[in-house]
Formats: structure tokens, sequence, C-alpha cells
């Protein structure tokens, strides 16, 4: 994804999703293979904080659309995975995709 998408899609997460980093991270959660997201990736490859991830994941869990996995013996990694709703998901990363490819701010309110 472009940065000036990456930008796009942190700008309407915050009135559509409440968090400027929840769009960006559901995004990769729906795009994620099998093995899922980690923070502290994700925020390397974005070039953010990892806590900027921390809060809407946990809201993202507590809300059941994603699950923290066990640790792995050894690895200091923490591992994510979406909800087996593969219907939603598809739904989110359609809508989520869009807004960060749409050519001018999205106005929400």
């Amino acid at each position: 994804m472009s940065q000036e998408a990456l930008e796009r899609l942190r700008e309407v997460s915050v009135p559509v999703f409440g968090n400027r980093y929840r769009a960006e991270l559901m995004l990769a959660l729906a795009s994620a293979d099998g093995h899922g997201v980690c923070l502290g990736d994700l925020a390397v490859a974005r070039q953010v904080p990892a806590s900027v991830y921390q809060a809407p994941m946990r809201a993202l869990v507590e809300a059941g659309l994603a699950r923290k996995l066990p640790r792995v013996a050894g690895e200091r990694r923490r591992w994510y995975r979406r909800s087996d709703n593969d219907a939603l998901w598809q739904c989110l990363e359609g809508l989520l995709s869009c807004l960060a490819q749409a050519p001018v701010p999205i106005r929400v309110g």
C-alpha cells in the first residue's frame, strides 16, 4: 500500500472506526495469511511504534473480531489472527481497500 493510501486510510479511520490505526490494522488482519499478524512486524513495515496498534487490537479481540494466538515456545513475538467469519472479513477487506483508495477525503458527519 502506498504511503498516500495509508494516510487516507488513517484519516478516515478516526471518524469511521474511532481510532487512527484501527482500519489499517483491520486491513492487515483481513489480508493476512493463516499465520496472522504480529504487531511488531506490522509496526516496522509501516514505520510507526507498535504501541499504536495495541488499543485497536485489544478492541478487536474484545469484539470477537480477532484473537490472540498462544505463544510458541521460544518465540518473543505475539501473533493475532482474525475471527473465522470469512464472509465478514471479505466484506471488511473490500470496504477498507475502497476507503484507502478514495480519491478525495471522505467527510463523515
